[in-house]
């Protein structure tokens, strides 16, 4: 069975996974949301006494304390993190994707901006995680981005309502259901 600090090590690294997939969705790492991986670097700097998440931070913080992140740069990020999570076999199960899917609402929310493209992409891994739809909070997500892409964009109310709700799951949700069934 795993010990807390490797819980929170695999929590830490799904939802960097998850953030950096949310902040990639549309192509671009503005400002904010370079400042939203810089702030899990800090985050999660306190797990570093455990020498296994150490050695990601160690690989992840650099590229992101130089300044700027690249699209070349989030694909190395990408590469890392996937290897570490393979590692910990930390992928499969419902609370595995409900860490990664809160990184993903971090990242769509750092922008500030909710917009069309993004919804897509996010639909996209929702479609592609369809055996989770019957999870709670995913069936709620899955309903909400239906609805708001039945007519092919996300207007001004769709994105605060939107918005709204990813802070809220962000927020509260991690909070009431810590890591089950994440080991």
């Amino acid at each position: 069975m795993d010990n807390p600090t490797n819980l929170e090590t695999k929590k830490a690294a799904l939802q960097l996974a998850g953030l950096i997939y949310g902040v990639s969705l549309d192509g671009v790492i503005d400002r904010n949301e370079f400042h939203a991986l810089k702030s899990w670097c800090a985050e999660f700097e306190p797990l570093c006494e455990q020498q296994e998440f150490q050695q990601l931070h160690s690989k992840i913080n650099p590229i992101i304390q130089d300044g700027k992140v690249n699209a070349e740069e989030i694909e190395d990020i990408k590469v890392i993190i996937n290897e570490f999570l393979d590692d910990l076999g930390a992928r499969n199960g419902v609370a595995a994707n409900l860490y990664f899917l809160n990184g993903i609402f971090k990242g769509i929310l750092a922008s500030g901006v909710v917009n069309t493209y993004e919804m897509y992409k996010l639909n996209q891994w929702l479609e592609k995680n369809d055996h989770l739809k019957t999870s709670a909070p995913f069936d709620e997500v899955f309903s909400l981005i239906q609805e708001v892409l039945e007519d092919k964009k996300v207007d001004n109310e769709e994105s605060v309502k939107l918005k709204a709700y990813f802070n809220t799951l962000t927020d509260s949700y991690l909070v009431i259901h810590p890591m089950e069934g994440l080991c």
